[in-house]
């Protein structure tokens, strides 16, 4: 029986594996809070790649099977702090339908007239309004709302048992990382698209072209390429960036002449015929 849809799926999949491994680690080895930490504060970096394979999960699920992908979903949940379905509301439904206007983006990055805001400010808005907005988008899409709904319940369970065995060493182990990684996300969405210009596809999404963040993220920095396929798989958007390469502004495609966030001037439009409609998840 064949359980991937794609052989390249086997990284992210032991990748959050291990890092679930040392997170239960950390919890039920480490007696001392204070150490526990410690070892947190030393796995954020690893854990924070679990924000790409659970973003890639949400455009294309990894498994065949219904029940293996909730399973790693929720895995993820207690990596990244966003349970089954709310990346397919807020992120799919809010930010890949919307990130070329001012209004309806989940990422708020604009002011009401188009204008950037800073980093903080950005984070602060997003915090604040990541739990209204799902639920703002969740309104106009009951079905998939109540699934988020019940998996969330689902997802609670384990961590209230984790809560109620060691209050402190849960709190550090997993939900402090967990709020982190929903404002790092925040982070990333600002520095892939704040201040660029939203009039069209190529011009709206900053790319990293190194091998390295690429090999370590799966093929992440190639931001431009995801937008115009969303559904595209991970493995695939090194070849479709290749494609589309010199219709980017060189700014904007993560070499060493690109600047950060605000820096890339706004170009001409550049027509393109790829969809950037969100993908939406099959299972």
């Amino acid at each position: 029986m064949r359980l991937l849809r794609h052989r390249a799926d086997r990284r992210p999949v032991a990748y959050t594996l291990g890092v679930l491994a040392v997170q239960l680690a950390i919890f039920f080895g480490i007696e001392r809070p204070w150490l526990a930490a410690i070892a947190v504060t030393l796995l954020l970096p690893v854990q924070a790649v679990a924000i790409a394979c659970n973003h890639y999960q949400h455009h294309q699920p990894v498994f065949t099977r219904k029940p293996l992908n909730r399973l790693y979903e929720l895995i993820l949940f207690f990596q990244t702090g966003t349970p089954p379905y709310l990346i397919t509301l807020h992120h799919n439904l809010g930010h890949h339908r919307h990130y070329l206007e001012t209004e309806g983006d989940t990422l708020a990055w604009r002011r009401g007239d188009g204008s950037a805001l800073g980093l903080a400010a950005c984070l602060a808005r997003n915090a604040a309004g990541h739990l209204t907005q799902t639920i703002e988008i969740g309104r106009r899409f009951p079905k998939v709302y109540r699934k988020l709904k019940r998996w969330t319940a689902v997802g609670c369970v384990p961590l209230a048992a984790l809560l109620w065995l060691n209050p402190a060493k849960a709190a550090i182990v997993f939900v402090a990382p967990m709020a982190l990684m929903i404002v790092n996300v925040a982070r990333l969405g600002f520095d892939q698209h704040a201040g660029l210009d939203p009039g069209d596809h190529l011009t709206a999404s900053r790319n990293i072209e190194s091998r390295l963040y690429n090999l370590v993220t799966f093929n992440s920095g190639y931001h431009t390429a995801h937008h115009l396929k969303p559904g595209l798989h991970w493995s695939e958007l090194p070849a479709y960036h290749r494609e589309i390469r010199q219709g980017i502004p060189p700014e904007l495609r993560g070499g060493p002449e690109s600047g950060g966030p605000g820096s890339g001037s706004p170009g001409a439009a550049r027509g393109t015929s790829a969809s950037p409609a969100a993908a939406r998840r099959t299972s």
